[in-house]
């Protein structure tokens, strides 16, 4: 999926309010070299309205052409020449995007918010470019005219974190937070404890312990949410010696995000095993099993681990029933098939699974993100396609005995 193949609604809107809110801040400056300009004339034309219909359609190609026309009836109508150039970008003409933004910039007697508009407009065009450099300074320049700007701002936090610059993203986070109301507070603490999971990261790439745990520490405190945070806080406890700091910290992420506690099975498999409890191990993924009885991964982490100890027989019982639950998961059949080799594949038991497995459609557990529907093999936790942080769910689909069937 790529930004070239459509042009996604999000950006089309983007484009529009971008150009609309420069021109209602161009239409309190219509005095120029003594003469007053009447700025509605492009606007009331019908190819700026086409244009804009055109536009909210997808129908690009006809909405340049449109807007390209309203440009010709007032050539000094900046907002028509702003939403131009977003959609050349957004098409992915990317030069022409530039080049009409840059020759906006040329304007004389451009008032301030004019100039930041542009030139937020033109950061948006070298950040689409891969001129990160050009990008950066486009938007700190925004910042520089008008500090409070949060459309630059957050575009420079986006494009430190592309370059994994982490501390930099958490500096103008921190701003974001400081500007935006208190109806953001729990989607800001979210990032924020998302890239203070990344800095722990970067310190323990480093080997500083201390402060990488530190700022796991931070990250789960921000938002209980941050699942990686857990997990790396006690892998570096664990490093630390700290057998009892790794347990408590995976055990923290079972509590507060149980639907991910799968992401903490081998971790915590492993340690059981070298403190000579596996017990421990089964416990805890049988209260996951009572407390949700749709969890078919602490099932097929519980069937795997007694297959481990020579309990084939009860092991295959619980990966029939994650299979049941979720009959398109490929590891589930593969665990299957691995204890029906080792129960050398009776007759019944193979029986069993054929009926279990009639209707599966086999994939490797896909994950979708929810705001730009990118799709991944393995959960991630910021999305590649549209770099939201936290935004992958698992894709079920119901087993052919639960869906609905239309006539």
């Amino acid at each position: 999926m790529g930004f070239g193949d459509s042009l996604p609604l999000l950006f089309q809107l983007i484009a529009l309010l971008v150009g609309l809110a420069a021109g209602k801040a161009w239409e309190r400056y219509k005095l120029r070299d003594g003469r007053w300009i009447d700025r509605r004339r492009a606007r009331d034309s019908h190819h700026y309205v086409l244009g804009l219909n055109f536009l909210v359609s997808n129908q690009i190609d006809l909405a340049i052409e449109e807007l390209s026309q309203a440009t010709r009836v007032d050539s000094d109508a900046l907002e028509i020449h702003l939403i131009l150039g977003n959609v050349h970008r957004e098409r992915g003409q990317v030069a022409r995007a530039i080049q009409v933004h840059q020759a906006l910039l040329q304007r004389p007697k451009l008032t301030k918010v004019e100039h930041a508009y542009i030139l937020l407009c033109l950061g948006l065009d070298f950040k689409r470019g891969g001129f990160v450099d050009r990008a950066l300074e486009a938007f700190n320049e925004v910042v520089r005219m008008d500090p409070n700007n949060q459309y630059a701002l957050l575009y420079l936090q986006k494009l430190h974190e592309e370059q994994h610059q982490w501390a930099d993203a958490h500096r103008i986070r921190k701003q974001l937070v400081a500007l935006s109301g208190p109806d953001t507070q729990p989607r800001n603490q979210a990032i924020l404890g998302f890239l203070e999971n990344a800095l722990g990261s970067e310190a323990l790439a480093v080997g500083d312990r201390g402060r990488a745990a530190r700022h796991f520490e931070e990250a789960i405190g921000l938002d209980a949410g941050t699942v990686p945070a857990f997990l790396n806080l006690g892998d570096v406890r664990l490093m630390q010696g700290d057998v009892a700091g790794a347990e408590n910290a995976w055990d923290r992420l079972m509590i507060s995000s149980p639907e991910r506690a799968y992401l903490a099975f081998a971790r915590l498999e492993k340690l059981y095993e070298q403190l000579g409890q596996p017990h421990k191990f089964e416990e805890r993924c049988l209260r996951l099993i009572a407390a949700n009885s749709q969890d078919w991964r602490a099932r097929l982490a519980l069937g795997g681990h007694l297959a481990k100890r020579g309990r084939d027989t009860e092991a295959f019982e619980f990966l029939l029933t994650a299979l049941e639950h979720n009959p398109h998961g490929l590891t589930v059949h593969q665990s299957v098939w691995g204890v029906l080799l080792k129960l050398d594949l009776g007759r019944a038991l193979v029986q069993r699974y054929i009926e279990s497995a009639r209707s599966s459609v086999f994939f490797l557990d896909p994950h979708v993100c929810v705001k730009c529907h990118y799709r991944s093999t393995e959960l991630l936790w910021q999305c590649p396609h549209c770099h939201e942080w936290n935004s992958f769910v698992e894709e079920r689909i119901a087993p052919a005995q639960d869906a609905t069937v239309e006539m």
